[in-house]
Protein backbone atom coordinates (compact mmCIF):
# COMPACT_ATOMS: atom_id res chain seq x y z
CA UNK A 1 0.00 0.00 0.00
CA UNK A 2 0.94 3.48 -0.97
CA UNK A 3 3.02 5.70 2.22
CA UNK A 4 0.44 8.89 3.43
CA UNK A 5 1.46 11.81 1.90
CA UNK A 6 3.24 14.82 3.91
CA UNK A 7 1.50 16.53 6.96
CA UNK A 8 1.34 18.32 9.91
CA UNK A 9 -0.74 16.88 13.24
CA UNK A 10 -2.76 18.66 15.48
CA UNK A 11 -3.89 17.90 19.04
CA UNK A 12 -6.08 20.54 19.96
CA UNK A 13 -7.31 19.24 23.96
CA UNK A 14 -10.87 21.00 23.56
CA UNK A 15 -13.72 21.54 20.98
CA UNK A 16 -12.84 25.25 20.92
CA UNK A 17 -8.97 24.09 20.15
CA UNK A 18 -10.19 22.65 16.98
CA UNK A 19 -11.69 25.10 15.92
CA UNK A 20 -9.32 27.27 15.94
CA UNK A 21 -7.17 25.25 13.30
CA UNK A 22 -10.03 23.63 11.13
CA UNK A 23 -10.13 24.64 7.33
CA UNK A 24 -10.47 23.55 3.64
CA UNK A 25 -7.12 22.11 4.40
CA UNK A 26 -7.09 21.30 7.87
CA UNK A 27 -9.28 18.34 8.29
CA UNK A 28 -10.47 16.41 11.74
CA UNK A 29 -9.72 12.81 12.29
CA UNK A 30 -10.78 10.24 14.70
CA UNK A 31 -10.73 6.88 13.28
CA UNK A 32 -9.47 8.01 9.82
CA UNK A 33 -10.88 4.62 8.31
CA UNK A 34 -11.79 6.52 5.49
CA UNK A 35 -9.66 9.26 5.31
CA UNK A 36 -6.46 7.48 5.55
CA UNK A 37 -7.26 5.19 2.60
CA UNK A 38 -8.50 8.41 0.69
CA UNK A 39 -5.11 10.35 1.46
CA UNK A 40 -3.17 7.21 0.49
CA UNK A 41 -5.13 6.87 -3.03
CA UNK A 42 -3.78 10.62 -3.31
CA UNK A 43 -7.81 11.58 -3.77
CA UNK A 44 -7.14 14.00 -0.54
CA UNK A 45 -3.97 16.08 0.68
CA UNK A 46 -4.64 17.95 3.29
CA UNK A 47 -1.88 20.47 5.09
CA UNK A 48 -3.04 18.99 8.25
CA UNK A 49 -5.14 16.33 10.08
CA UNK A 50 -6.93 17.46 13.71
CA UNK A 51 -6.97 14.80 16.12
CA UNK A 52 -9.86 14.40 18.14
CA UNK A 53 -8.69 11.59 20.29
CA UNK A 54 -8.10 13.75 23.63
CA UNK A 55 -11.18 15.86 23.30
CA UNK A 56 -13.37 15.47 26.00
CA UNK A 57 -17.24 15.27 25.99
CA UNK A 58 -16.66 13.96 21.90
CA UNK A 59 -16.94 10.55 23.42
CA UNK A 60 -19.66 7.93 24.78
CA UNK A 61 -23.55 7.58 24.74
CA UNK A 62 -26.11 9.02 26.77
CA UNK A 63 -29.69 9.74 27.08
CA UNK A 64 -30.70 13.10 26.68
CA UNK A 65 -34.20 13.30 27.16
CA UNK A 66 -36.47 10.90 24.37
CA UNK A 67 -33.41 10.98 22.43
CA UNK A 68 -30.11 8.84 22.43
CA UNK A 69 -26.93 11.38 21.95
CA UNK A 70 -23.81 9.93 20.50
CA UNK A 71 -20.37 11.52 20.38
CA UNK A 72 -18.82 12.70 17.67
CA UNK A 73 -15.64 10.48 17.88
CA UNK A 74 -17.33 7.25 19.96
CA UNK A 75 -16.15 4.04 17.47
CA UNK A 76 -18.86 1.39 15.74
CA UNK A 77 -18.05 -1.04 18.16
CA UNK A 78 -17.92 1.45 21.11
CA UNK A 79 -21.85 1.95 20.32
CA UNK A 80 -22.95 -1.75 19.28
CA UNK A 81 -21.64 -2.15 22.68
CA UNK A 82 -23.14 0.83 24.98
CA UNK A 83 -26.00 -0.92 26.61
CA UNK A 84 -28.11 2.09 26.29
CA UNK A 85 -28.20 1.41 22.12
CA UNK A 86 -29.07 -2.19 23.43
CA UNK A 87 -31.90 -1.10 25.27
CA UNK A 88 -33.80 1.41 23.48
CA UNK A 89 -32.05 1.21 19.96
CA UNK A 90 -31.09 -2.86 19.11
CA UNK A 91 -31.69 -2.72 15.47
CA UNK A 92 -28.42 0.18 15.69
CA UNK A 93 -26.30 -2.37 17.89
CA UNK A 94 -27.31 -4.96 15.30
CA UNK A 95 -26.52 -3.06 12.05
CA UNK A 96 -23.20 -1.59 13.87
CA UNK A 97 -21.53 -5.51 14.68
CA UNK A 98 -21.81 -5.65 10.88
CA UNK A 99 -19.91 -3.15 9.29
CA UNK A 100 -16.87 -3.55 7.35
CA UNK A 101 -14.69 -5.90 9.81
CA UNK A 102 -13.29 -6.06 13.45
CA UNK A 103 -10.51 -3.25 12.72
CA UNK A 104 -13.08 -1.00 10.95
CA UNK A 105 -15.39 -1.18 13.85
CA UNK A 106 -12.99 -0.87 16.64
CA UNK A 107 -11.29 2.72 15.01
CA UNK A 108 -13.30 4.00 12.60
CA UNK A 109 -16.52 6.41 13.62
CA UNK A 110 -20.13 6.34 13.26
CA UNK A 111 -19.88 10.27 13.06
CA UNK A 112 -16.79 9.98 10.41
CA UNK A 113 -18.55 7.55 8.32
CA UNK A 114 -21.39 10.30 7.99
CA UNK A 115 -18.74 12.87 7.13
CA UNK A 116 -17.28 10.56 4.48
CA UNK A 117 -20.73 10.03 3.10
CA UNK A 118 -19.77 6.71 1.89
CA UNK A 119 -22.68 5.15 -0.32
CA UNK A 120 -21.76 2.30 0.50
CA UNK A 121 -22.32 2.73 4.10
CA UNK A 122 -24.54 0.16 6.35
CA UNK A 123 -24.71 3.01 8.83
CA UNK A 124 -26.58 5.79 7.16
CA UNK A 125 -29.23 3.57 6.03
CA UNK A 126 -30.23 2.70 9.34
CA UNK A 127 -29.49 6.42 10.66
CA UNK A 128 -31.75 7.60 8.27
CA UNK A 129 -34.68 5.34 8.89
CA UNK A 130 -34.35 5.76 12.90
CA UNK A 131 -35.24 9.57 12.03
CA UNK A 132 -31.48 10.79 13.42
CA UNK A 133 -29.93 13.76 12.97
CA UNK A 134 -26.49 15.47 13.13
CA UNK A 135 -25.28 18.35 15.52
CA UNK A 136 -22.54 20.79 13.83
CA UNK A 137 -20.16 23.11 15.81
CA UNK A 138 -18.50 25.46 14.48
CA UNK A 139 -16.58 29.04 15.82
CA UNK A 140 -20.35 30.69 15.19
CA UNK A 141 -22.60 28.19 17.45
CA UNK A 142 -24.31 25.17 16.19
CA UNK A 143 -26.78 24.12 13.87
CA UNK A 144 -29.03 20.69 13.59
CA UNK A 145 -29.58 18.97 10.54
CA UNK A 146 -31.29 15.49 9.38
CA UNK A 147 -29.25 12.98 7.71
CA UNK A 148 -31.06 13.37 5.01
CA UNK A 149 -29.87 17.06 4.57
CA UNK A 150 -26.86 15.92 5.95
CA UNK A 151 -25.65 13.28 2.97
CA UNK A 152 -25.83 15.63 -0.61
CA UNK A 153 -24.24 12.55 -2.32
CA UNK A 154 -21.97 10.11 -2.72
CA UNK A 155 -18.42 11.49 -0.77
CA UNK A 156 -20.26 14.84 -0.71
CA UNK A 157 -21.82 16.01 3.14
CA UNK A 158 -22.89 19.34 4.34
CA UNK A 159 -20.18 19.72 6.85
CA UNK A 160 -18.28 22.92 5.93
CA UNK A 161 -14.79 23.13 6.73
CA UNK A 162 -14.79 25.01 9.82
CA UNK A 163 -17.20 22.79 11.40
CA UNK A 164 -17.25 19.75 13.56
CA UNK A 165 -19.61 17.02 13.96
CA UNK A 166 -20.02 16.88 17.77
CA UNK A 167 -23.30 14.57 17.91
CA UNK A 168 -25.53 12.30 16.14
CA UNK A 169 -28.90 12.73 17.80
CA UNK A 170 -31.56 9.89 17.91
CA UNK A 171 -35.05 9.78 18.78
CA UNK A 172 -36.00 6.46 20.91
CA UNK A 173 -39.93 4.74 21.88
CA UNK A 174 -41.28 4.81 18.51
CA UNK A 175 -39.75 1.73 17.14
CA UNK A 176 -42.21 -1.61 17.09
CA UNK A 177 -39.94 -3.94 15.26
CA UNK A 178 -36.81 -3.25 12.47
CA UNK A 179 -34.78 -5.95 10.25
CA UNK A 180 -31.76 -4.96 8.42
CA UNK A 181 -30.72 -7.29 5.60
CA UNK A 182 -27.51 -6.86 3.60
CA UNK A 183 -26.25 -8.78 0.88
CA UNK A 184 -22.59 -8.64 0.01
CA UNK A 185 -19.77 -9.99 -1.79
CA UNK A 186 -16.91 -8.11 -0.59
CA UNK A 187 -16.12 -5.68 2.42
CA UNK A 188 -18.81 -3.14 1.85
CA UNK A 189 -22.54 -4.22 1.37
CA UNK A 190 -23.65 -4.77 -2.68
CA UNK A 191 -26.89 -3.01 -1.29
CA UNK A 192 -28.46 -3.26 2.58
CA UNK A 193 -32.45 -2.82 2.88
CA UNK A 194 -33.94 -1.85 6.52
CA UNK A 195 -37.49 -1.94 7.42
CA UNK A 196 -38.89 -0.39 10.39
CA UNK A 197 -42.62 -0.19 12.07
CA UNK A 198 -42.94 2.95 13.38
CA UNK A 199 -45.15 4.95 15.28
CA UNK A 200 -48.21 5.06 17.77
CA UNK A 201 -51.52 2.69 17.73
CA UNK A 202 -53.17 5.72 15.93
CA UNK A 203 -50.26 7.09 13.65
CA UNK A 204 -48.31 3.74 12.25
CA UNK A 205 -46.07 4.20 9.31
CA UNK A 206 -43.78 1.03 7.62
CA UNK A 207 -40.49 2.33 6.32
CA UNK A 208 -38.18 0.86 4.26
CA UNK A 209 -34.53 2.36 3.63
CA UNK A 210 -32.67 0.88 0.57
CA UNK A 211 -28.92 1.62 0.96
CA UNK A 212 -25.58 0.57 -1.17
CA UNK A 213 -27.01 0.28 -4.30
CA UNK A 214 -27.18 3.89 -5.50
CA UNK A 215 -25.58 7.19 -5.04
CA UNK A 216 -27.62 8.19 -2.19
CA UNK A 217 -30.25 6.49 0.09
CA UNK A 218 -34.00 5.54 -0.75
CA UNK A 219 -36.75 6.21 1.96
CA UNK A 220 -39.94 5.47 1.56
CA UNK A 221 -42.69 5.37 4.21
CA UNK A 222 -46.50 2.78 3.44
CA UNK A 223 -49.18 2.35 5.65
CA UNK A 224 -49.06 -0.49 7.61
CA UNK A 225 -51.70 -2.20 5.12
CA UNK A 226 -50.42 -1.55 1.88
CA UNK A 227 -48.88 -4.51 -0.41
CA UNK A 228 -45.34 -3.55 -0.74
CA UNK A 229 -43.80 -5.25 -4.10
CA UNK A 230 -39.64 -5.07 -3.84
CA UNK A 231 -39.63 -5.58 -7.82
CA UNK A 232 -41.85 -1.90 -8.18
CA UNK A 233 -39.49 -0.12 -5.36
CA UNK A 234 -36.33 -1.26 -7.11
CA UNK A 235 -37.64 -0.28 -10.21
CA UNK A 236 -37.55 3.07 -8.66
CA UNK A 237 -33.82 2.96 -7.63
CA UNK A 238 -30.78 4.10 -10.09
CA UNK A 239 -28.40 1.00 -9.00
CA UNK A 240 -24.14 2.33 -9.92
CA UNK A 241 -22.68 -0.63 -11.77
CA UNK A 242 -19.49 -1.84 -10.75
CA UNK A 243 -17.38 -4.32 -9.84
CA UNK A 244 -20.28 -6.10 -7.47
CA UNK A 245 -22.88 -6.25 -10.19
CA UNK A 246 -24.25 -4.65 -13.04
CA UNK A 247 -27.07 -2.29 -12.45
CA UNK A 248 -29.60 -5.09 -13.85
CA UNK A 249 -28.34 -7.58 -11.62
CA UNK A 250 -28.45 -5.03 -8.80
CA UNK A 251 -32.02 -3.71 -9.46
CA UNK A 252 -32.91 -7.12 -8.99
CA UNK A 253 -31.08 -8.13 -6.10
CA UNK A 254 -32.26 -4.85 -4.43
CA UNK A 255 -36.12 -5.87 -4.99
CA UNK A 256 -35.08 -9.80 -3.63
CA UNK A 257 -33.91 -8.10 -0.68
CA UNK A 258 -36.81 -5.41 0.07
CA UNK A 259 -39.18 -8.51 -0.05
CA UNK A 260 -36.98 -10.32 2.23
CA UNK A 261 -36.86 -7.53 4.74
CA UNK A 262 -40.71 -6.95 4.58
CA UNK A 263 -41.11 -10.49 5.13
CA UNK A 264 -39.04 -10.63 8.12
CA UNK A 265 -40.60 -7.36 9.47
CA UNK A 266 -44.28 -9.31 9.11
CA UNK A 267 -42.83 -12.53 11.03
CA UNK A 268 -41.61 -10.13 13.97
CA UNK A 269 -44.92 -8.69 13.91
CA UNK A 270 -46.69 -12.30 14.59
CA UNK A 271 -44.35 -13.80 16.66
Amino acid sequence: MSVLPPFMLHRPESIGEALEVLSFDDIPVAGGTELLLAMRMRVLRPTSLVSLRHIPGLGGVEVDGAEIVIGGRTTHQAAADSPLIRQHLPILAEVLNQVGNPRVRASGTLAGNLVFAEPKSDVIPILLGLDAHVVLTSPDGTRTLDIDQFIIGPYYSAREPNELLTQIRIPIGHIDRAVYLKYQTMERPTVGVAALDLGTDGDRVRRLVVGAVAERSHLIDFSPSDAISGEAIAAEIEPIPDIAGSKEYKRHVTGVYIDRAVSSLDELAHS
